[in-house]
């Protein structure tokens, strides 16, 4: 009885596609190994996601997430286990002897809230962090971001910018091309004035616009895109590219998406996202993590950030915070970060986070952080913004 011998490819060619594919295999193996050794303040999970972002699978990372959150959103009603955390998250004392009267509370001097229902002292600014020359240079209000979704809270934090100085800080991975000036950690020399570090925005790829420091430029600094502003004396505003009649050429541009809120009027079209406005990688209404930043009319910086809000209720947080321009920064658990630091001596600072369930600890950004950030510290006696 004759057996039919099984077809198989030619030795010659399985040869000829072992030495092809090796290569590039190996090659994989070595950039994904050595994106998990550059693993710092990062999950193996993350460092994953990031490569997988870098080398064009992007698409495939998004599918993910968005499945996900469309099936994990916050639930609707309940109530805020523990009620507010001002006690817990402030650095200082609700009213430290050294701060002097606060700005007597009026309906100009808190947000108002949004839930029909306020709980005691929602939506109140207290003092945050350590004192600056006698008074708090950063102020916090926490209240509920919508009527819906009890259990959600959202923190806002707002800061004096004839206190404060802001310094964009590069990661050694995003913007990449370094090495650049500033490093990717908070600088010792920086560590004496140091009050405050948040999370930017996306990786560059994903921003719609670009990153300027140095007199370089990664990315591409487009026209009308939602811009953070550094200037040469540290103050910061958030502009619709390019910024006008701004005295002097910015030092540092981080540039995100377009802006949400513009003219103090939350910008048409934040609900249907038209052209992808306000990023793709999550949808614009799902309730996710987001972080976002703003300017009010005395030029005071306000950030925004929870763990349940959509484009349209950062938006809002923002307006009524009392921004006149604001923009979306960085989403999703992993990277929405803002750390206050308290000093226990002229060169050792304690940080804590703003949300206890921001995923990154209160020490983030001390050591060498893979993303680029926004660096607060107090102004020196005698500078000027």
């Amino acid at each position: 009885m004759r057996t039919t011998r099984s077809l198989r490819p030619p030795r010659l060619f399985v040869r000829w596609f072992a030495m092809l594919c090796l290569p590039a295999t190996l090659a994989c193996s070595w950039s994904f190994l050595s994106a998990m050794t550059d693993s710092a303040n990062t999950t193996t999970a993350e460092q994953t996601v990031e490569w997988l972002r870098g080398h064009h699978l992007g698409n495939a990372v998004s599918w993910i997430e968005n499945a996900y959150y469309s099936h994990h959103q916050p639930q609707k009603g309940g109530t805020l286990a523990g009620g507010l955390p001002y006690a817990s998250s402030s650095t200082t004392p609700a009213a430290p002897p050294s701060a002097g009267p606060m700005t007597p509370t009026t309906a100009v001097d808190r947000i108002v809230p949004l839930a029909q229902q306020p709980l005691p002292d929602e939506g109140d600014w207290k003092p945050y962090g350590d004192p600056v020359g006698g008074s708090t240079a950063m102020q916090v209000a926490y209240l509920r971001p919508d009527d819906v979704h009890g259990t959600v809270l959202a923190a806002v934090v707002r800061i004096d910018q004839s206190a404060a100085a802001f310094t964009l800080m590069p990661g050694n991975q995003e913007p990449g091309h370094g090495p650049w000036t500033n490093g990717d950690a908070v600088p010792a020399a920086s560590v004496p004035t140091l009050l405050a570090a948040f999370n930017s925005g996306f990786r560059i790829a994903d921003s719609r616009g670009g990153f300027a420091e140095d007199g370089r430029t990664v990315g591409r600094l487009r026209t009308g895109a939602a811009s953070l502003v550094v200037s040469a004396t540290g103050a910061l505003d958030v502009v619709s590219w390019p910024p006008t009649g701004a005295a002097g050429t910015p030092v540092a541009v981080r540039q995100n998406l377009d802006l949400i809120v513009d003219n103090g009027q939350l910008v048409p079209g934040l609900d249907d996202n038209a052209g992808n406005r306000w990023g793709e990688t999550v949808g614009n209404k799902l309730f996710v993590w987001r972080s976002g930043v703003g300017i009010d009319a005395s030029g005071r910086v306000l950030y925004v950030a929870s763990a349940g809000l959509s484009v349209r209720t950062l938006a809002a947080l923002l307006q009524r915070a009392g921004a006149v321009r604001g923009m979306e920064l960085d989403i999703n658990h992993a990277w929405v970060s803002f750390n206050a630091y308290h000093h226990v001596a002229a060169d050792q600072v304690v940080g804590s986070k703003l949300l206890a369930g921001m995923a990154k600890p209160g020490d983030r950004y001390l050591s060498s952080d893979i993303r680029d950030f926004l660096m607060v510290t107090a102004r020196t006696h005698g500078s000027t913004l």
